[in-house]
């Protein structure tokens, strides 16, 4: 490719040094899609295609190569992700991080937990999962293991817990 843009060229650097990735592929579809999403504003695959550039002669093509990579069962996300957002925190320091559990329902069927950095009135997911469940309200057992998949995203030094909670009333009662 001849002479990418400096947004493709930044977010392959970023993206790329982590050293993740199965298949170098698979990284440049992935900064494509973040350039596309980038200068779309919009989470749809098709308002992507104007910003990529590439070999494909038809947008068609394009909007499935982002579709196959979304589907792709060898794109593993959390193990990707995680190295970004230690990135990302790491210069927070001392300052304060606040933490969002969140749920959302998609189709009345999936349940979407997140747990998310507020951020300038923003939540900025860290760590999520997708369970088939019927309701927003689950248990504590459904993101107990999410719970514990954050403090290793957060920044070194800050406060924590005093303990781990076994359970739900005792972790309400450790973050009042």
């Amino acid at each position: 490719m001849e002479n990418p843009p400096r947004l493709y060229s930044g977010l392959m650097e970023v993206l790329g040094q982590h050293g993740q990735w199965r298949d170098v592929r698979h990284l440049h579809t992935l900064v494509w899609m973040v350039v596309g999403l980038i200068h779309s504003g919009c989470v749809s695959l098709t308002a992507w295609v104007p910003f990529v550039r590439g070999r494909a002669r038809y947008a068609q093509s394009t909007q499935r190569r982002f579709a196959r990579w979304l589907q792709n069962p060898r794109v593993e996300v959390h193990p990707l992700y995680a190295p970004l957002s230690q990135t990302a925190l790491a210069e927070w320091g001392q300052h304060r991080v606040y933490l969002a559990l969140d749920t959302s329902m998609l189709w009345n069927q999936y349940c979407i937990i997140r747990i998310s950095l507020v951020y300038r009135g923003r939540a900025v997911p860290l760590v999520w999962e997708v369970l088939e469940h019927g309701s927003s309200s689950v248990a504590y057992e459904a993101y107990a293991a999410l719970l514990e998949a954050v403090p290793p995203l957060l920044p070194p030094g800050g406060k924590t817990l005093p303990h781990q909670p076994k359970n739900e009333a005792q972790y309400r009662r450790c973050a009042t």
